[in-house]
């Protein structure tokens, strides 16, 4: 079986191709948004920006606007992203949903 399919989620996911950024003390990387969630999103880096486990990280795309999480996890060029929430997270999440996906 397959790894994200043996994964329990607490939040559907949403397979993406949202451009953007991702910014932590160690560097910056532009990339690809993979996969979005309420509470999440799986962020493919362009550069290895040193980003490690509990790292706080800054997400900015057209679509998204600016977010901020922590690193939950790394592999390869992907690193999984525990997004802040609060009522702002989740009103820029909901409006991707109306706008782009809509």
């Amino acid at each position: 079986m397959p790894y994200k399919d043996s994964v329990q989620r607490v939040s559907p996911r949403t397979q993406t191709q949202i451009t953007g950024n991702v910014s932590c003390k160690t560097g910056s990387s532009n990339g690809i948004v993979k996969d979005l969630s309420e509470e999440g999103i799986c962020f493919q880096l362009y550069f290895d920006i040193g980003a490690r486990t509990g790292q706080e990280v800054t997400i900015r795309s057209e679509e998204l606007g600016l977010l901020t999480g922590i690193v939950r996890w790394n592999r390869g060029d992907r690193i999984g992203i525990k997004l802040k929430l609060s009522s702002n997270t989740a009103a820029q999440i909901a409006s991707y949903y109306k706008f782009f996906q809509g």
